[in-house]
């Protein structure tokens, strides 16, 4: 398998009930380690892309319930994402 639809695929997963287990987290530490399976340009494009998708999804009805909020700040401070790359939005309701 594509080692970027892998990672989107596992994105997927691994946030879809908003908690991350310590396995999962494991999982994608050892996915994501400098050199492991992907060039860390592909990385970012492949976050970015998750990125707008799941904000794309969380405000489809133009609601941000406290689940999605919670879901939302668990991605990035799993996934350490710089809030530059958030939607101006979802920047507001990390910080």
């Amino acid at each position: 398998m594509d080692p970027k639809r892998k990672l989107k695929g596992m994105l997927a997963r691994i946030f879809s009930d908003g908690e991350v287990s310590d396995e999962e987290r494991d999982e994608l530490k050892s996915y994501l380690a400098p050199g492991a399976f992907m060039m860390p340009s592909d990385v970012r494009d492949v976050l970015a892309d998750f990125v707008a998708t799941t904000w794309k999804i969380t405000i489809a009805d133009g609601v941000v319930s406290d689940a999605e909020k919670r879901r939302l700040r668990t991605i990035v401070a799993e996934l350490e994402i710089d809030r530059a790359l958030l939607p101006p939005e979802w920047q507001a309701l990390v910080e």
